[in-house]
């Protein structure tokens, strides 16, 4: 019966496909304005294959004085063919309690051919007894019935496939909820896109020249009528058929992520005033495309409209960047009883809180191998002994005292009292980032003609030690005890963070050894991360869910491999990891409210450039500014624009976080910090109170591998770019050949 009714369904819709003149066309889909007994309705054709619909799609909500929420719905009753104006659209809406609203919606073909565009006016006509608030939503309705299995979703930092790979309280967790609705201003574009996993066919949708203003209080999951919020909701909701929109401004729910997330069911309802003086403006862009899977629907949706929105880069003074970074470091940078580092936080302020402030860790959060390369690097550039001193006796400590006799490193220590951190087991990713440290320290030593043969021997020790442990299928146990060598978490999800430090080792000693176990080790996260799209796990302190730096630790794991064979799966996987990193990136900007005296994000900043840090995770942080010598090279490989357009942002708008402009300096921060974790949805711009060292390191080493490579005299991509291509194609290449090391 089901089936007769739908073929029913689709007679009538081929049959008014075939005689309505309302429509607008491009190579592929059409939209039709039908006109049926209740007015206009809207159809979304693919190949002339009814796909979604909406019967009426003048959607507003209205709330009540004593907090009755009720949704009205009602057809187009005109619509106009304006040409150059596209198509008018027209509806008036009347409320149980007398409130009047006209809804406008102007609908257009983008210049990109698979692009629509909606651009919608609401106004109120009259005002209603006992309704003091409301809402509207543009949506799209399957055209059958589904499930929710039947489909992989992408929502920029939220929603990846199925979302296996998140914790229990993340948003989008539980596909047994029928409200899927998520604030645009926790998503690094506003997007909401679904594939049916049959078919390929993929819709999305995009909530373009979004303003996505708010005020400062506003939180919380209490009802909220205010008009000065003006961000949007995306997302669907589910019963028989899926309906894929945005309301405006933006209702979270059924589960919200305010006020952390959490098992329960929550939603922060928000309404704007419901007054004649309030008009509703927005414009909704979507598509509907096939594509062959997943990564191509991810990629190619976000691509399109990144492009729409192109993000302005930040104006900044990379030079001034870097010496304060370098001033940062140098001031910092203490000797305790002959262990030398930095302090693991200071104050936003500048302060050192206590002396216990200074505890070492090798590599993550820590970061002391690499902020002591940094120092070695421009101790030599600067012919400055003081600076390469200083980050030379930090390696010494490293190479001298972390490795234990069967070659695994300890990674975290206390000058004060002078203790290895025995509770804190070796982690893989501390181990990677903390041995890709001491072997780029050993680089900028190498290349200056000084022989480092210890570091070089500690970095084999324990390469040595990983071949060891390394799993028959190729993978790493998650975190090891470095006293017994036993197995403290046996997730496999960090294998790559080790690929680069042994690719790095292989580049130096030629020895097939250090080859092998790196590719053996590609193989296996080829298989469980790129294949299985599982990027979870890349922190420390987060592990095991689908999170940003897993894609970062992929990237570079990918490109180091393709560097030294050429193998084009090695690039094609640093692609995807590279087009899902992109989406925890924000490319367009959150406004911070003014009047925040909580806030430590400055307003007058833009956000682009900030990063979500995970699913389940309300927080972002400024770490993809280390990828963006990555990206720069993935688009040399790959001559892929919005890469490179992507990587000058990552070289440039993850800068307005830090205090570097005399002129426009950050209130309550000392010169050249930046703060570190901070939240962008709400409370915007509250975030922690604290400077970590491992930022310069993030800011400071892609700066020094672009200007290394490519024998800049700035830190510019535009003046790289300036290279004839043959010439940087050359360069690249022998950073490609080498590591850096010659």
């Amino acid at each position: 019966m089901r089936h007769l009714i739908f073929l029913i369904h689709l007679l009538f819709f081929f049959t008014t496909f075939a005689q309505s003149g309302y429509q607008l066309s491009s190579k592929k889909t059409t939209l039709t304005f039908s006109k049926n007994k209740n007015g206009y309705s809207l159809s979304f054709f693919l190949k002339k294959t009814p796909i979604y619909s909406q019967e009426k799609p003048a959607i507003i909500a209205v709330i009540t004085k004593d907090g009755h929420r009720k949704i009205y719905k009602k057809a187009y009753n005109e619509v106009k063919n304006e040409n150059d104006k596209g198509y008018i659209c027209q509806a008036e809406i009347e409320t149980m309690g007398g409130a009047v609203f006209k809804i406008t919606d102007v609908f257009t073909k983008s210049k990109n051919d698979d692009i629509y565009e909606v651009s919608r006016i609401v106004k109120v006509i009259h005002e209603g007894t006992n309704e003091i608030g409301f809402s509207s939503c543009f949506t799209l309705k399957t055209f059958q019935e589904s499930a929710i299995s039947d489909f992989d979703f992408f929502v920029p930092s939220i929603w990846y496939k199925d979302n296996r790979y998140v914790s229990k309280k993340a948003l989008a967790s539980n596909m047994t909820d029928s409200l899927f609705w998520f604030r645009e201003d926790r998503m690094p574009l506003p997007i909401f896109m679904l594939r049916n996993k049959k078919d390929g066919t993929t819709f999305s949708i995009f909530h373009k020249n979004a303003d996505g203003s708010t005020f400062a209080g506003e939180d919380g999951t209490k009802t909220i009528v205010d008009d000065r919020m003006q961000f949007a909701a995306l997302g669907m909701t589910h019963y028989k058929q899926t309906s894929v929109g945005l309301w405006y401004p933006g209702t979270e729910g059924e589960r919200t992520g305010i006020f952390g997330m959490t098992l329960k069911k929550k939603t922060a309802n928000r309404f704007h005033p419901l007054q004649k003086k309030i008009t509703q403006k927005y414009t909704v862009a979507f598509s509907l495309t096939s594509t062959s899977d997943f990564p191509s629907a991810l990629q190619t949706t976000w691509q399109k409209y990144y492009t729409l929105e192109k993000p302005k880069l930040y104006a900044v003074d990379l030079e001034k960047v870097v010496n304060g970074q370098i001033g940062i470091l140098n001031h910092y940078w203490k000797e305790i009883n002959n262990t030398a580092g930095f302090p693991f936080r200071i104050k936003l302020n500048g302060v050192l809180e206590s002396k216990f402030d200074y505890n070492y860790n090798m590599g993550f959060v820590g970061q002391q191998t690499g902020n002591a390369a940094m120092l070695i690097r421009q101790g030599f550039k600067l012919k400055d002994t003081v600076l390469r001193n200083k980050g030379e006796k930090v390696i010494k400590f490293w190479v001298e005292n972390a490795i234990m006799p069967s070659g695994i490193p300890r990674t975290w220590f206390d000058p004060y009292p002078q203790t290895w951190r025995e509770n804190y087991p070796t982690h893989l990713r501390v181990l990677g980032d903390g041995m890709h440290g001491i072997m780029l320290a050993y680089s900028y030593e190498k290349k200056n003609g000084i022989a480092k043969p210890k570091w070089l021997r500690a970095c084999e020790k324990v390469a040595n030690w990983l071949q060891s442990v390394q799993n028959e299928d190729g993978s790493f146990y998650q975190q090891y005890n470095f006293n017994t060598g036993k197995i403290v978490s046996d997730s496999k999800n960090n294998t790559s963070n080790v690929i680069p430090f042994l690719a790095d080792l292989y580049l130096a000693t030629h020895r097939h050894s250090y080859l092998k176990i790196a590719l053996k080790a590609g193989d296996f996260i080829y298989e469980d991360t790129h294949k299985k799209y599982k990027y979870a796990g890349g922190v420390a302190d987060n592990p095991n869910i689908m999170d940003k730096e897993s894609a970062s630790m992929a990237l570079r794991a990918f490109l180091a491999l393709y560097d030294i064979d050429k193998n084009k799966k090695w690039l094609d996987a640093a692609k995807q990891a590279a087009f899902y990193y992109q989406t925890w990136v924000f490319s367009w900007d959150v406004p911070i409210p003014k009047n925040d005296k909580n806030a430590i994000f400055p307003y007058f900043r833009n956000v682009t450039g900030l990063s979500q840090i995970a699913t389940g995770n309300n927080a972002a942080d400024v770490y993809a500014a280390i990828d963006a010598f990555n990206f720069y090279r993935l688009y040399l490989y790959t001559n892929d624009a919005q890469l490179l357009y992507f990587a000058k942002m990552l070289y440039r708008n993850t800068k307005q976080y830090i205090n570097w402009d005399a002129k426009n300096p950050i209130p309550n921060m000392a010169k050249n910090f930046m703060g570190e974790a901070v939240t962008v949805v709400v409370p915007r711009g509250h975030g922690v109170t604290y400077f970590l060292p491992w930022e310069s390191y993030t800011m400071l080493a892609p700066l020094f591998l672009l200007q290394d490579t490519f024998h800049s005299v700035s830190y510019d991509v535009e003046e790289v770019e300036k290279l004839n291509k043959t010439l940087k194609d050359s360069l690249h290449d022998k950073y490609a050949k080498t590591g850096g090391l010659n």
